[in-house]
């Protein structure tokens, strides 16, 4: 009740100006809910900065999320009351978001937004890690390559739902981390990157043998980074406090930073186990990646209906990466310093290939953005 009653005295506080953002009707609203996943927008607010001026509202669940230029209005929603007030009332042409299950969560669909646009941060298909009414209340999608595009049509044909507007546009984050890694950093280190994936079918949506994985890296003489995934830090609190305690080793670091470029550019190989950050990884940094077996990460109540179908995740980690289970953990170091050989011999050269087959507009989705943005942007 006290929890309650304090929700209500900061709704009732930040009702007026709420209220007067929210009806503002801007051209443009950004709503991201935590400063992780700005580097995922930034790229689409740099090419729509110059082209609307003062036009842009970018809104966050985060305080420290904003974004520091005097051409955009920052707003900051305080609790989910609030947030679900501002959502309602909220008048704009485009809502642009990278939050999955509009209308079904936090995120409420108001009349008054002309256009809700998706755009993705994890470069994945859509069938298995999303749940299955994920995009379905959006009217526009900017898809990062072709699977997509098909997957999204079959489920619209399958559920007779309104088709949406598909925009070919490639996954920004690429450009991103290119302009951000600095090469000559590559390959320097003995160091191992750990990020595993959130996953509802893990208890406490976390795989616990990570712990286990973490020391038998550490007892081989490798040094560990452990990057957590934004939802570990909401629905893995306890486990996630357990593993900060390893900083007592010198050769550990808890990486809670905003960017993961720092910890990616300074690691020899990546562990995980679902995680779409292996995508990037393999892509980008040409370097191996090594996936803990567990549990898949089903979100998606309908899989069935597209498991013939290409998966992007499950067709890089069979072709390029490693794979390992628990009977492998005690001898983990062994595995993966035999492996990294293996594959700067053999899979390393192909990898570009499936880049440019898979996604579109590599390195060039801002050129993109500004050429076509009257074709998405109403």
């Amino acid at each position: 009740m006290q929890k309650f009653l304090k929700n209500i005295i900061i709704f009732l506080q930040n009702y007026k100006i709420i209220n007067q953002i929210s009806s503002k009707n801007f051209k443009i609203v950004f709503f991201s809910e935590h400063r992780n996943y700005q580097k995922y927008s930034s790229i689409l607010i740099e090419a729509m900065i110059n082209e609307y001026p003062n036009e842009i509202l970018y809104v966050s669940t985060d305080k420290n999320d904003f974004i520091d230029n005097k051409n955009i209005k920052n707003l900051f929603l305080k609790n989910d009351y609030i947030a679900q007030f501002f959502f309602l009332k909220l008048k704009c042409k485009n809502m642009l978001t990278t939050t999955i299950d509009l209308g079904n969560n936090i995120l409420a669909k108001s009349k008054n937004v002309i256009n809700y646009i998706y755009y993705f941060h994890s470069p994945v298909s859509t069938t298995r890690v999303y749940t299955n009414k994920a995009f379905d209340n959006y009217d526009t999608i900017l898809c990062i390559g072709n699977f997509q595009k098909e997957e999204i049509r079959r489920r619209e044909k399958i559920k007779n739902i309104k088709k949406k507007k598909i925009i070919d546009l490639g996954y920004p984050y690429f450009d991103y981390l290119k302009n951000k890694l600095d090469r000559t950093k590559f390959d320097k280190s003995n160091n191992i990157l750990v990020a595993p994936s959130w996953n509802y079918n893990e208890k406490n949506y976390i795989n616990e043998d990570f712990s286990l994985i973490i020391d038998s890296l550490l007892e081989t003489g490798f040094n560990v980074i452990f990057r957590p995934h934004p939802e570990h830090f909401k629905r893995s609190k306890k486990f996630i406090e357990d593993i900060k305690n390893k900083n007592l080793n010198k050769n550990f670091l808890f990486d809670n930073e905003n960017e993961n470029f720092s910890s990616m550019q300074k690691s020899i190989s990546l562990i995980t186990d679902n995680s779409g950050i292996a995508i990037e990884y393999s892509l980008i940094l040409k370097r191996p990646v090594f996936y803990y077996d567990s549990l898949k990460k089903t979100h998606n109540s309908d899989i069935d209906n597209f498991n013939d179908m290409f998966n992007l995740e499950e067709t890089l980690k069979n072709n390029f990466g490693y794979i390992f289970n628990y009977s492998n953990i005690i001898n983990l170091g062994e595995f993966i310093s035999n492996n990294i050989v293996n594959f700067n011999n053999t899979k390393k050269d192909n990898l570009d290939r499936f880049l440019y087959k898979n996604f579109f507009n590599v390195y060039k989705t801002k050129a993109f953005i500004k050429r076509n943005i009257n074709n998405f942007i109403v």
